[in-house]
C-alpha cells in the first residue's frame, strides 16, 4: 500500500516535471500582469543574476524564499525564486551563481497588492510583488519558481510554486487523492489487525476455567 502511494504521488507531479518549457519572455512581460491561463506554464530563460537587487521573502517565521532578478540580453528583468532558506543568514543568500544561468521553472503571478510597500527590513519582504524590488531597470509582472538551473545550484531547498497550470494547487489533484486512499487502507488494515488481536486476547483471558475432573469410582 505505502509503494502504491508513493507511486501515485510522483503521478501526482507528473506533468509539472514533464511538461517542455517555453520562453519566459514570452510570458512574462513589463506591460501587463501573467495571463492566468499561464500560471503555472513551465518557462526558460537565460541571463545574468542582479545580486544586488536580491529580496527575501518571508514565508512563514523560518523560511525565506531567495528572489532574485535575472537579467536577459535584452527585456527586463524576470525575479526568480532560487530556492529557500531557513535563516536569514544562510550562506546561500550570498552564494549567487555568477555569470550566464539558464534556468527552469514555472510562472507565477504577483502575490497581493504590487502597490503596497514592505515593512520588514531593508532586503526583505511579506510578498513577492514589483514594490518589493528597487531597481533602475524594469521587471516583469510575474516571476519564476525554479525548478533546475545550468550551471546547476546546490545547498537550497526548491521553492514549492503556489499556483500550477491545473488549478490553485501544485499538484495533480485526482493523483493525490488515490495517494491518500492507499495510506487510508493500509491504516485500515493495521487496524483492523491490532482489533483483531485484542480480540483473541480476550476470549483466552474470558474463558471459564475448566470444570475439575470427578474421581474415578471402583468397583470390586
Amino acid at each position: 500500500f505505502g509503494a502504491l502511494s508513493w507511486w501515485q504521488w510522483q503521478r501526482a507531479q507528473r506533468d509539472l516535471v514533464e511538461a517542455v518549457p517555453v520562453p519566459a519572455a514570452g510570458l512574462l512581460t513589463a506591460e501587463s500582469p501573467l495571463a492566468a491561463d499561464s500560471y503555472g506554464a513551465r518557462v526558460e530563460a537565460t541571463g545574468v543574476y542582479d545580486a544586488s537587487a536580491q529580496v527575501l521573502v518571508a514565508h512563514g517565521p523560518s523560511s525565506y524564499w531567495i528572489v532574485t532578478p535575472l537579467r536577459p540580453a535584452s527585456g527586463p528583468a524576470i525575479p526568480v525564486a532560487r530556492g529557500t532558506v531557513s535563516s536569514v543568514d544562510d550562506a546561500a543568500v550570498d552564494a549567487v551563481p555568477d555569470g550566464t544561468v539558464r534556468v527552469v521553472g514555472v510562472a507565477q503571478p504577483y502575490e497581493g497588492d504590487p502597490g503596497t510597500p514592505s515593512t520588514l527590513p531593508p532586503g526583505q519582504a511579506e510578498r513577492i510583488t514589483a514594490s518589493a524590488f528597487d531597481t533602475d531597470y524594469p521587471l516583469t509582472l510575474g516571476w519564476i519558481a525554479l525548478q533546475s538551473a545550468e550551471p546547476a545550484q546546490t545547498g537550497v531547498a526548491p521553492v514549492v510554486a503556489p499556483v500550477s497550470a491545473d488549478s490553485t494547487s501544485s499538484i495533480r489533484l485526482q493523483n493525490a487523492s488515490y495517494a491518500l486512499q492507499w495510506v487510508i487502507f493500509a491504516a485500515f488494515v493495521v487496524f483492523f489487525w491490532v482489533r483483531m488481536l485484542r480480540y483473541d486476547l480476550r476470549q483466552v483471558t474470558t474463558a471459564p476455567p475448566a470444570p475439575a475432573s470427578e474421581p474415578v469410582r471402583e468397583i470390586y
